[in-house]
């Protein structure tokens, strides 16, 4: 026999799993309800203030066109004056510009009151290159771009490489070099690596060739400080210099030639 109290205690217990029940089915309508509400009345409001003309393109603010003319971007916008500024898709625009114009690095499109901000971010040339048959400048991504206003006049040497891997790592060199040489790259009209894999640079309009090797990256600072120094030294001796071989400079040796005239 169940005693009185075991009798209250099963029958609590069943009522109250009966009430958890019913509340779980309860909250499960309220929600289906709200969610059903807030999805109506959402495309409601959407279509709503999609048709509002304060949202609407009144004008296009376009900043950072240096090279890039704002009426270029104006032509690629998907978008006009007048458009809704709700209709816009700007991730899709941002990604259509990029592909149709490689010499940006980036573009930011935001929307305002009535206005459309367009942020402009070009690409600096870190090298001039030859790509079928036409000239080409490329930054140190290695994206090939045309050369547009004042960057024909940027004074960056000319990459020749046989190869990708060899692009890259002239282009690796030519950053490690900027960070160390002051203003020295300007004064490198081309580079390549030879068949021994150094890195040979030819010096404007003295025509010097610098044969400068291959050492580790750490070295490139003391290294380019005693070449500059030879650099020098040569210029004041010699009136015309043929090359300067600085291979085998973690042996402590550097070679200048000079040109002999008859």
């Amino acid at each position: 026999m169940l005693k009185r109290q075991d009798y209250f205690y099963r029958y609590r217990l069943k009522n109250s799993r009966s009430c958890s029940k019913k509340k779980l089915f309860l909250r499960f309508i309220l929600f289906f309800l709200a969610f059903f509400v807030i999805c109506f009345t959402s495309k409601k409001l959407i279509n709503f203030i999609r048709k509002f003309d304060k949202i609407i393109v009144k004008s296009i603010e376009i900043t950072g066109a240096k090279n890039i003319t704002k009426t270029e971007i104006k032509e690629l916008l998907p978008f006009k004056i007048g458009d809704n500024l709700l209709k816009i898709n700007l991730s899709e625009a941002e990604c259509e510009i990029k592909k149709l114009k490689p010499e940006l690095k980036n573009i930011v499109i935001s929307r305002c009151w009535q206005k459309v901000k367009i942020k402009l971010c070009e690409r600096i040339p870190e090298a001039f290159i030859m790509h079928e048959n036409r000239v080409f400048a490329t930054d140190f991504d290695g994206t090939l771009f045309p050369i547009r206003g004042f960057m024909g006049t940027m004074k960056v040497p000319i990459l020749l490489y046989k190869s990708n891997s060899e692009m890259k790592e002239l282009l690796d060199f030519i950053k490690r070099f900027k960070a160390v040489c002051d203003n020295f790259i300007e004064n490198i009209h081309e580079i390549k690596i030879n068949n021994a894999g150094d890195i040979i640079f030819i010096i404007n309009n003295e025509n010097i060739v610098v044969f400068w090797g291959n050492e580790s990256p750490e070295y490139l600072c003391d290294k380019f400080k005693k070449f500059k120094k030879i650099y020098k030294d040569a210029l004041s001796k010699y009136e015309h210099l043929e090359y300067i071989d600085m291979t085998l400079y973690s042996s402590g040796r550097a070679a200048v030639k000079p040109i002999k005239y008859d």
